[in-house]
């Protein structure tokens, strides 16, 4: 005999009463093994999201960052007594176990302002952790546990995602850990949103997600179904502190260059190309004798001696790959180079009087780009190169007038007190305790006076940004 069932799938309810479920009119015969199959089906699904979250869950690691609080109490005759410092936790985030040998990727955001990070593992052993680099504009910090054998997690590929892919998303949301969420790519190369800062907004580069992340799961990964780790989950779009269907993840492949740049050379070595560039438009891509629909961006000019330059190219040049990686716009011009290490060898596509033309790019370094051009003297005591920043220097950076003044930096030493306060170079150094810095001179004279050991308060320039931040040994 036959039935009348409800299809798993969701029932879509149209203008005019037609009910569809899994492509059938509500309440039409079906016979029984069509539901099996559908279940089936389901099932398969289900089992596929298993399998992917149980093999990466055993990578996913629960990060409490701790601060020194300086304990107040009262006498029973209500004065005041200061007691000593204790740690305390100050928020919660998750990690992925990146090799066997301890090292572990986190968002920057989770370690900032943590005088102590402590590592559990899904098995319930607990590590001390050090931060072995961190790289703000990426919002990305590497850790290190001393650990041994531990369940590293594989990096999948990050560049060919496609819109409507499923994923998975895990980490400890308010502290739930090993929670896991299920989505898909709702988008790809999202920037422009200013997360990290309105600065660097340009240079981003999420994917997007409808899997659910909220506070906690910053830190976590974002696999595929092949159990793969394509992203670390960062942010979320929220008005009220929750997730609502937007979340953001950084790409695997830029995690990786990151992190291989900061445990190799203890620094975010960031690439440079040396052109200044402008947005492919109709009318340009007419004029320059392009194919229709054909996306790329056009160099406005080459400087001279840059890595652009020895590889021919010139300006009026459209550029519309570098390596496999299509270019559609400036802001991806920028990312795709600057993710690349330093010294590294692209082939670049570009378009000259109509023709497609091919060059091999030797990458150049930005930060000795930055030195080289704007000079600088090493603060010993700040492990920095450091230049005074007068007004050409000022321009070169983006900032107008003379109102921008202080102490640029150009490089940063391995273990260097500002990199783990979280600057970085082209930051600016305006101020410290509460002494104005105008010149290099300046900023060493102030620095032969202050005490790391107890933390010393530099004003700092970012961008459009101005702030305090403490630097400590």
């Amino acid at each position: 005999m036959q039935q009348k069932v409800w299809s798993w799938a969701a029932a879509l309810v149209l203008a005019g009463g037609v009910t569809l479920t899994g492509g059938r009119a509500l309440g039409t015969t079906v016979q029984p093994e069509s539901v099996a199959e559908e279940l089936r089906y389901a099932r398969s699904l289900s089992n596929a999201f298993q399998h992917a979250a149980e093999r990466v869950e055993p990578s996913v690691v629960h990060i409490t960052s701790q601060a020194r609080v300086q304990s107040i109490r009262r006498d029973i005759f209500g004065r005041q007594l200061i007691g000593p410092e204790q740690l305390r936790p100050t928020g919660l985030g998750s990690g992925v176990i990146a090799s066997a040998h301890g090292l572990i990727i986190t968002n920057n955001h989770v370690v900032e302002d943590a005088d102590r990070l402590v590592v559990r593992l899904t098995d319930g052993r607990e590590f001390e952790a050090t931060v072995l680099g961190t790289d703000p504009q990426r919002d990305i910090a590497v850790l290190k546990i001393d650990g041994e054998d531990l369940p590293a997690a594989e990096f999948g590929e990050s560049e060919s995602l496609q819109v409507g892919e499923w994923v998975l998303a895990i980490g400890s949301p308010f502290g739930f850990e090993n929670t896991v969420t299920a989505g898909i790519i709702s988008a790809t190369g999202r920037r422009g949103i200013g997360l990290v800062s309105e600065r660097f907004k340009d240079y981003e580069d999420f994917i997007q997600t409808d899997a659910a992340i909220n506070p906690g799961n910053s830190g976590g990964p974002l696999i595929n179904l092949d159990g793969e780790v394509i992203g670390i989950n960062t942010a979320i779009a929220s008005r009220s502190g929750g997730s609502v269907g937007i979340g953001f993840a950084i790409p695997a492949h830029l995690v990786q260059s990151v992190m291989r740049s900061l445990v190799e050379e203890g620094r975010v070595g960031r690439g440079w190309l040396g052109v200044t560039m402008q947005e492919l438009t109709p009318e340009l891509a007419e004029s320059f004798e392009l194919e229709e629909g054909q996306k790329g961006v056009v160099i406005a000019s080459v400087l001279p001696d840059s890595p652009a330059a020895a590889a021919g190219l010139r300006d009026g040049d459209v550029i519309g790959r570098i390596g496999d990686r299509p270019i559609d716009s400036a802001p991806a011009l920028i990312t795709a180079i600057e993710t690349m290490p330093p010294n590294s060898r692209v082939k670049v596509r570009y378009f000259r009087d109509g023709e497609s033309r091919e060059t091999e790019v030797v990458v150049g370094d930005r930060n000795e780009r930055n030195t080289r051009i704007f000079g600088g003297k090493v603060v010993e005591s700040l492990k920095a190169t450091v230049a005074t920043l007068d007004a050409r220097a000022a321009r070169e950076l983006g900032y107008q007038g003379d109102e921008v003044t202080g102490a640029l930096i150009t490089d940063l030493q391995t273990g260097s007190p500002l990199a783990r306060a979280g600057l970085e170079p082209e930051d600016i150094i305006y101020g410290v305790e509460g002494y104005r810095v105008s010149s290099v001179d300046d900023l060493v004279d102030l620095m032969s006076r202050a005490d790391l050991r107890r933390g010393v308060r530099l004003q700092v320039i970012r961008g459009t940004r101005r702030g305090f931040v403490i630097v400590r040994e």
